[in-house]
C-alpha cells in the first residue's frame, strides 16, 4: 500500500497584526474649587483629569500654568497627571504657598498643554483664586520736627507701616489748623509707601513773609488710607513759628 507516512509539515509562521480601531480617550480638567485662602481653612483644592472612555494604555495629561499667580511662590502644582490604564480618573492636589505679607487676591490658569495616548476635549481651561487672608498693615503718621520757622522752615512728614505690603499704600492727608496751605506752607495731600518699603516721606516747607503775626499751627490728620488702615487716630500738630519783628 502506497503513501507517506511520518510526515512533517514545512512552511513559514505567519504573524497576523490586529489593529485596534477604538478611539483615543478624550480629556476634560475638573477643579474642586473655584477659590481657597492663602494661610487659613481650606488652602488646596484638587485638580482632576477625566477620560471620556477608559484606556488600554496610561494617558499622561501634561499642564500648562498661567495666571497673576507665580508657581511655587505663591502655589505649588504638579506640571503632569497620569491616568493608570484601566482607570478614567486621577486627581492631584492645588495648594496655596502661605506668607504674612498682605496682597491682592491671585489666580491661577490651568490648562491642558498636551496629551499622550488621547487628546483634549475642546479647550480646557480653569481658574482658581487664591484669598489673601494677611491683615493688612496699619499707618502711623510722624513730624520730624516739633515746630518749624516760617523763614526756610521744614520738616519731614512721614507715614508708617506696621508690615510690609506687596501693595501700594496710600495715605490721604487732611490739612487744617490756623495756619493756610499755600499762604503759610506748602504739604501735598497723599503719601504712598511701594511695595517693599514700610515709610514714605513728604516735605512740610514754611512760607515766609514779612508780617508780624502770632504763630501758627499745621495740624495734619489721616482722612483715608487704600490697601491699609490708620492706626487709631492720627494726628500731627506742628507750629510755624513767625520770625518777623
Amino acid at each position: 500500500i502506497g503513501g507517506t507516512r511520518n510526515a512533517t509539515a514545512t512552511g513559514t509562521p505567519q504573524t497576523i497584526t490586529i489593529t485596534d480601531d477604538d478611539a483615543s480617550p478624550t480629556v476634560t480638567l475638573i477643579v474642586g474649587a473655584n477659590s481657597i485662602n492663602e494661610n487659613t481653612g481650606a488652602t488646596s483644592t484638587l485638580v482632576t483629569a477625566r477620560l471620556s472612555v477608559v484606556s488600554g494604555r496610561d494617558v499622561t495629561v501634561s499642564l500648562g500654568k498661567g495666571g497673576t499667580a507665580t508657581n511655587n511662590t505663591d502655589y505649588t502644582l504638579n506640571n503632569s497627571i497620569v491616568i493608570l490604564k484601566s482607570a478614567t480618573s486621577t486627581a492631584i492636589t492645588l495648594a496655596a504657598v502661605g506668607d504674612t505679607v498682605s496682597e491682592a487676591n491671585e489666580t491661577v490658569v490651568v490648562d491642558i498643554a498636551g496629551v499622550t495616548n488621547g487628546s483634549e476635549q475642546g479647550v480646557q481651561q480653569l481658574s482658581v483664586t487664591i484669598v489673601d487672608d494677611d491683615t493688612p498693615p496699619t499707618v502711623t503718621l510722624t513730624v520730624g520736627n516739633a515746630s518749624i520757622s516760617e523763614t526756610g522752615g521744614l520738616t519731614q512728614v512721614t507715614a508708617s507701616l506696621s508690615a510690609s505690603s506687596a501693595q501700594t499704600v496710600t495715605v490721604d492727608l487732611v490739612r487744617s489748623g490756623t495756619a493756610t496751605i499755600t499762604s503759610d506752607y506748602t504739604l501735598v495731600g497723599q503719601i504712598s509707601i511701594v511695595p517693599g518699603q514700610t515709610s514714605a516721606s513728604v516735605t512740610l516747607t514754611a512760607v515766609h513773609d514779612t508780617f508780624d503775626e502770632a504763630n501758627e499751627t499745621v495740624v495734619i490728620d489721616i482722612s483715608t488710607v487704600t490697601n491699609g488702615s490708620e492706626n487709631g487716630t492720627q494726628t500731627a500738630p506742628t507750629p510755624i513759628v513767625d520770625d518777623d519783628a
